[in-house]
């Protein structure tokens, strides 16, 4: 029995290895989530916010005279479950910001995406090239349309002269996009892909692809003054600025600022994104307020930020209002343990659980072991083995019957 009991307790090793994998994955795309670190791409290339259209969506916040009622205060609940994402909405979260809805861009500072995706077509490419009086073979075609999508995977992961990088984005994640990218400009053979993420994942795309081309990462909390000026909170500022709720409002529907010397309320500069809807906003608040920005993230790779920080699940305590951008100061948010800690702790009682269940297994195996080596073995007699010593009055009776035959014959 216990010579079969070693392919078992493999089998439950190699289980409980593929549990604990299965539950590490926070997203289940290929990527752990990080902080946001450095400086923001227009800083990176030292433009104003005002000489350019990166991150600009077309619309702004209301006026002061024109607010509405202030939304409440306070945090939204929310279910926490896995978010299914399109590319379609892949997009929305990385591209839209700068290329817009259609794809088209801001000519001549932002490129529309148009022609580069169409590039990754065999046919377009033959019927594009048949029009300028060029003919090549199918062969060729389909050898610049492989160039193509490589040159559009590397532009993505890498960025370029102006475009930030998305290394963010998981392999997973650049094929749905890709493919939403190949619908959007016509290209033949699109396939719908999806993803799925958590709630702080979609934090994180929003934040790495479009508030970090604005905002940086670290930094003081400008004045009013400043702010008048031109400066733009960082990241790191945004949860103490304003609570949930508001910054749900500024982000979708935008809302008047405090600046000048003395402070009063003034139309925003920020755009609003009213294309994201009031929980991915509120993913986004979830994700600064989990992984919260920090000069250590500035000077290291995000992977090493993660390991000092002990995987970037550390909590920021409740936001305070120190420089509110609302028409009063808001109500103090309620002091509730973000969705995240939840979900961490959850894993971690299941792998707990899961881990006493197999060490409960591979000690109940070797007490079986342990008993059937400790049981005595029956005496059996296998060929090439001596014959076991019989007993002396055996001996003799066997002698006094052989000599009895013996005289018989």
């Amino acid at each position: 029995m216990h010579n079969n009991l070693l392919p078992k307790l493999v089998t439950g090793l190699l289980l409980l290895g593929s549990l604990h994998l299965y539950a590490d994955d926070p997203n289940r795309s290929g990527s752990a989530v990080t902080s946001v670190a450095g400086e923001s791409w227009l800083s990176h290339l030292h433009r104003s916010f005002g000489d350019t259209s990166m991150g600009k969506t077309g619309r702004l916040g209301p006026a002061p005279s024109e607010q509405e009622e202030r939304w409440p205060a306070g945090l939204l609940a929310s279910s926490g479950q896995e978010i299914t994402l399109r590319g379609q909405d892949l997009y929305r979260l990385n591209c839209q910001a700068c290329h817009g809805e259609t794809g088209l861009g801001a000519p001549p500072e932002i490129n529309s995406i148009i022609d580069p995706v169409r590039a990754t077509s065999a046919a377009l490419m033959l019927d594009r090239m048949k029009k300028r009086g060029m003919e090549i073979t199918p062969a060729a075609a389909s050898e610049m349309a492989k160039q193509a999508q490589s040159s559009l995977i590397e532009r993505l992961h890498k960025g370029g002269k102006s475009m930030p990088p998305f290394s963010q984005l998981s392999d997973e994640e650049r094929h749905a996009l890709i493919e939403y990218m190949k619908q959007l400009s016509g290209t033949p053979g699109a396939v719908q892909v999806t993803v799925h993420e958590s709630s702080v994942r979609v934090g994180e795309l929003i934040v790495k692809s479009t508030c970090h081309i604005c905002h940086d990462a670290t930094g003081a909390n400008p004045t009013p003054a400043q702010l008048e000026d031109g400066e733009i909170p960082p990241l790191e500022t945004l949860t103490s600025r304003v609570d949930e709720a508001q910054f749900i409002r500024k982000v979708t529907s935008g809302a008047p600022v405090l600046m000048g010397t003395p402070p009063m309320l003034h139309r925003g500069r920020m755009p609003v994104f009213y294309y994201l809807s009031s929980e991915e906003a509120a993913d986004v608040y979830l994700y600064l307020s989990n992984y919260p920005p920090s000069p250590l993230n500035a000077e290291v790779s995000p992977l090493a930020a993660t390991i000092e920080q002990g995987g970037g699940s550390g909590l920021n305590a409740p936001p305070t209002n120190s420089s509110p951008q609302g028409s009063s100061a808001p109500a103090p948010a309620p002091n509730r343990e973000p969705r995240a800690f939840a979900e961490h702790w959850a894993v971690a009682l299941v792998l707990l659980a899961v881990t006493g269940f197999g060490l409960s297994v591979i000690l109940l195996a070797c007490g079986l072991v342990s008993y059937q080596l400790s049981q005595p073995r029956p005496p059996t007699l296998y060929s090439g083995e001596p014959a076991l010593a019989m007993p002396s009055n055996a001996v003799s009776a066997g002698s006094g019957v052989a000599g009895a035959n013996g005289r018989r014959r």
